[in-house]
């Protein structure tokens, strides 16, 4: 329970740094990323203005918020559902609902939409409208609380999503949290695929400065290695690189080349580190995405 309470805790403070520039729109390479985002704050101001006067309007079939695989959910900030293109969902309360990997998404819509950044990213399985196949969902939540004071989280996601810069920051700024409060105890919760760390082909790795491996869910048989001098396909010393970028900058991007888990063929890869200094030891935190 404390580790719990801690997680939660320091999760809930970074969100104001990860979400906050990313949050409005613009700052997105993908147009649907921005679309979607875009329609959820709508949403929401909906929802802020209206009260639950806006349900009946978000669940209209055929409208601006509810079309194709996209629709609009409401729930409050105890799991009760309001909005769902799932009818039989609503007035249910699915705070401990998970996904098929024991993923806690709806506890997480409520805790980055509740956190000081009021909006956030989760990524879990779940089945398209009409569909019994589960496929992956990166779903955009934020807080939408009316002139009365109730508080509901207002959300939207996509299937099989493009991975945006911004998912990786907000994945390592969550895990330099966690391992600023519990240090070496988080990289068990790192490794989990049931944790919100381990999603698609995305997984959070820690290493420290003197190049030796401590974290990495894809690729379990290189944790305990020195990798200094392991190189990419193309000739480039990554692990140097991750430890220089976070020495020298703080934290930043590399881009190099490596396979997509469960696959052979190095492909292009970039990553964003971050350094993580917990009791005396620096760890490099990182995760990566593939470009489209």
């Amino acid at each position: 329970m404390t580790r719990k309470i801690a997680l939660m805790a320091c999760c809930l403070f970074l969100s104001y740094h990860s979400h906050s520039l990313y949050s409005q729109g613009g700052t997105y390479k993908y147009q649907e990323t921005t679309n979607l985002v875009s329609l959820v704050n709508d949403a929401a101001a909906q929802v802020s203005l209206k009260g639950d006067g806006a349900f009946k309007e978000l669940m209209t079939n055929g409208s601006r918020w509810r079309t194709g695989d996209t629709y609009i959910f409401v729930t409050d900030l105890k799991g009760n559902v309001y909005v769902h293109e799932d009818p039989s969902l609503v007035g249910k309360n699915l705070i401990d609902l998970r996904d098929k990997n024991g993923k806690p998404f709806i506890q997480w819509f409520v805790r980055k939409a509740s956190g000081a950044g009021q909006s956030g990213w989760t990524h879990y399985v779940w089945a398209r409208p009409g569909k019994a196949e589960a496929s992956w969902k990166t779903t955009y939540v934020r807080l939408a609380k009316t002139a009365s004071g109730t508080a509901y989280v207002v959300g939207s996601g996509l299937y099989d999503m493009k991975m945006e810069r911004a998912f990786a920051v907000e994945a390592v700024n969550d895990a330099m949290a966690l391992i600023g409060t519990m240090g070496r105890d988080a990289f068990p919760i790192l490794k989990n695929k049931a944790s919100e760390f381990v999603y698609k082909d995305t997984y959070v790795f820690v290493l420290d400065t003197s190049y030796n491996m401590l974290v990495h869910p894809a690729s379990p048989e290189l944790e305990g290695k020195n990798l200094r001098d392991m190189k990419d396909a193309a000739g480039k010393f990554l692990f140097r690189e991750f430890v220089q970028v976070v020495q020298e900058r703080g934290s930043g991007w590399v881009d190099y080349m490596w396979p997509r888990p469960g696959t052979a063929k190095p492909v292009p890869k970039t990553s964003f580190v971050s350094k993580a200094v917990v009791k005396g030891e620096t760890f490099v935190v990182g995760t990566g995405i593939y470009p489209e």
